[in-house]
């Protein structure tokens, strides 16, 4: 930035949110840090165009149609959201036979927000800043969130498994299937000056 430039209201509060990273702002809790990022941005808050309680979906400045158009800055009030990552890892061994092993992630934000602390990327994934999620509880920090469902992803590799029978280690083909799937609505916000 050159001399005198001047930040955009979106600027202020993602710059300002990022100098929190580990830090605790207000009672530790999601709406805290929305709230004091606005402020301190001079943009109208939640409470400014309210209403808030506790189980409210906060407004956070002027709705944004399409959350492909999202930027850093915005404020993201997320209800329900769950992201479900399956992982299915099948070993095919030289004698044909199959070992499958699988595993299910479950992310889940039930009333919610967010900072965004980047564009959407290629698989509806975004960076954002957030507190009062895991792994670290009510300090600020940087997340990765799925915004919708993403196609199969399978990787195949080589490696060394153990035989069920023999229990001998042995060369094995490896695929590895992972999906993803997301549930819940989010309202992404553009904040305003006051």
């Amino acid at each position: 930035m050159g001399k005198g430039a001047t930040l955009s209201t979106n600027q202020k509060v993602v710059i300002w949110a990022r100098g929190k990273l580990g830090q605790k702002i207000g009672h530790g809790k999601c709406w805290d840090l929305g709230e004091n990022a606005l402020k301190q941005a001079g943009a109208s808050t939640s409470n400014d165009l309210g209403p808030v309680g506790d189980d409210t979906d906060y407004v956070w400045g002027d709705p944004i149609s399409d959350l492909s158009q999202i930027e850093p800055g915005d404020i993201l009030q997320i209800r329900d959201h769950l992201v479900t990552t399956d992982i299915k890892i099948e070993y095919r061994f030289q004698d044909g036979s199959t070992v499958v092993e699988t595993d299910e992630r479950t992310a889940k934000r039930g009333h919610h927000t967010a900072i965004v602390n980047g564009k959407l990327d290629a698989n509806g994934g975004v960076k954002t800043l957030e507190q009062h999620v895991k792994p670290r509880g009510d300090v600020v920090q940087d997340m990765y969130l799925y915004t919708r469902d993403v196609p199969e992803v399978v990787t195949k590799t080589i490696g060394q498994y153990k035989h069920p029978r023999t229990k001998q280690l042995e060369r094995v083909s490896i695929t590895k299937t992972v999906t993803i799937s997301v549930t819940g609505t989010i309202w992404p916000y553009h904040p305003k000056a006051k």
